[in-house]
C-alpha cells in the first residue's frame, strides 16, 4: 500500500521506471500582445495602465514598451505579464470569473496577498534557498486580480514528467531534497506551542466525501471511508502528539518552482495552522498520483515519497522517534489529498475510482 520505503536514507538514483500511458504535462499557450489580450478583464487599457503605472516602476523605470501576455494556466486564469525592454515579468493570478462573486474573489485576492506578507515578513521566507514569491500589487476591478514577481525555475511537474519519461531519478531526488528543506524552513520558523487538533482533519474529510459523493463515490465506499477514517479519530495519542505549524495548505507540484538550488512556493492562498503532516502527506499523495497516473504504477513512487519524509526529517535535525511519530500519521494526509486529487473532473472517472480505493487502503491499513 504505502510508504514502504520510509526507512531507507538513500535510494538508489537507478530507479527503472517505463511509462504505461503518456500523460505529458500541460503546454503553455504562445505569447499574446496586449492588443489580443485573452483576459477575462474588461478594461484592456486599464491592466495596461496599472501594470506601466504601479506595478512596473517596483522593479525598472521608465520607460516601458510593449506588453506580451502568456497563460500559464489552461485550467486557472493565471498570466505572465512581460515587458521585454527591460526584462520585466509579472504574473497575474485572476480570482473574478463567472461563478465567484466580485466580493468573494476579492477576499481571496487580499487573502493570498496577505499571506504572502506575512511569510516574508514575519517567518522569514524571503531570501536565500526557500522562499515563498513576492506580491506586488492587487486591484478589485481588474478581476480580483494579485500581481506577484515572477519565479525562476521548472515546477516540480516537470522533474515528475523526467523522472518518469526520461528515467532522470535522480533529478527528482534532488529537487524533493529542496522541497523538504522548503517545509522546514516553513514550519520551524512558524512552530506555535498549540497542539495539533483534528478539527481541521474532520470538517476536510467531510467536505471531501460530500463532493465525491455527487459524482465517483458510492454511498457503500463512503461508509467505509468513513468507517475506517472513525478508527484515526480515535487515535489521539498519534495524530495530537505534535505543535501546530503554519502549512502551504495547496501542496501541489505546479506550486513549486526549482532553479539555481533554490525553491519558491507560490498560490499561498489556502495557508492555514495546521499538523505538518497536511503539507507533506499532500505531496505524498500527488507524487502517488502522478506515478499512477502517468505510468499506471503508483509503487514507483515510494522511494521519492521515502527519501522526501526522510530528508524532511533529517533537515529538521531531530530524532528517529520524530520520523516514527510522523510518518504514522501520513497515511491520514494522504488519503486526504488522494481524495482530493479524486474531485479533478477532467482525469477518467475509472482513474478517480482507484485513486478512492488508494485513498480507502491508507486509512485501512495505515494505522
Amino acid at each position: 500500500m504505502v510508504l514502504e520505503a520510509l526507512y531507507l536514507r538513500e535510494v538508489s538514483a537507478n530507479v527503472s521506471v517505463q511509462p504505461k500511458e503518456v500523460h505529458e504535462p500541460i503546454n503553455q499557450s504562445p505569447s499574446l500582445t496586449a492588443g489580443y489580450l485573452d483576459v477575462p478583464i474588461c478594461d484592456t487599457d486599464a491592466l495596461l495602465r496599472y501594470l506601466r503605472e504601479e506595478i512596473f516602476p517596483q522593479l525598472a523605470p521608465p520607460p516601458y514598451a510593449e506588453v506580451e501576455i502568456e497563460r500559464l494556466s489552461h485550467r486557472k486564469p493565471v498570466y505572465l505579464f512581460l515587458e521585454k525592454a527591460n526584462n520585466i515579468g509579472v504574473v497575474g493570478k485572476l480570482f473574478k470569473d463567472d461563478f465567484i462573486p466580485q466580493e468573494e474573489a476579492w477576499q481571496s485576492a487580499e487573502r493570498e496577498y496577505f499571506n504572502l506578507e506575512l511569510l516574508r515578513e514575519r517567518f522569514e521566507m524571503d531570501s536565500d534557498a526557500c522562499r515563498v514569491v513576492a506580491p506586488l500589487g492587487k486591484n478589485k476591478e481588474l478581476s480580483a486580480m494579485l500581481v506577484t514577481e515572477k519565479a525562476p525555475g521548472r515546477t516540480l511537474d516537470y522533474y515528475i514528467a523526467k523522472a518518469i519519461y526520461e528515467q532522470a531519478c535522480q533529478r527528482l531526488f534532488d529537487k524533493l531534497s529542496h522541497l523538504a528543506r522548503f517545509f522546514v524552513k516553513l514550519h520551524r520558523n512558524s512552530e506555535n506551542d498549540r497542539q495539533v487538533s483534528l478539527d481541521l482533519p474532520r470538517w476536510y474529510l467531510a467536505e471531501l466525501l460530500n463532493s465525491l459523493s455527487q459524482a465517483c463515490l458510492s454511498p457503500f465506499q463512503r461508509n467505509a471511508i468513513e468507517r475506517y477514517a472513525a478508527q484515526w479519530w480515535s487515535r489521539n495519542d498519534i495524530l495530537t502528539a505534535d505543535r501546530e505549524v503554519i502549512v502551504h495548505g495547496d501542496a501541489t507540484p505546479t506550486n513549486f518552482l526549482f532553479g539555481d538550488e533554490k525553491v519558491t512556493g507560490i498560490d499561498l492562498e489556502r495557508m492555514k495552522w495546521a499538523d505538518r503532516c497536511w503539507d507533506l502527506g499532500f505531496v505524498a499523495a500527488e507524487l502517488k498520483h502522478h506515478f499512477a497516473w502517468r505510468m499506471g504504477n503508483g509503487w514507483a513512487a515510494e522511494p521519492y515519497i521515502g527519501h522526501f519524509l526522510w530528508e524532511y526529517t533529517v533537515n529538521y535535525q531531530v530524532d528517529t522517534q520524530f520520523f516514527h511519530d510522523m510518518t504514522r500519521k501520513i497515511p491520514l494526509y494522504m488519503a486526504l489529498g488522494l481524495l482530493r486529487i479524486a474531485r479533478n473532473p477532467w482525469l477518467s472517472e475509472p482513474y478517480r475510482k482507484d485513486l478512492l480505493l488508494e485513498a480507502e487502503r491508507c486509512l485501512k491499513y495505515g494505522l
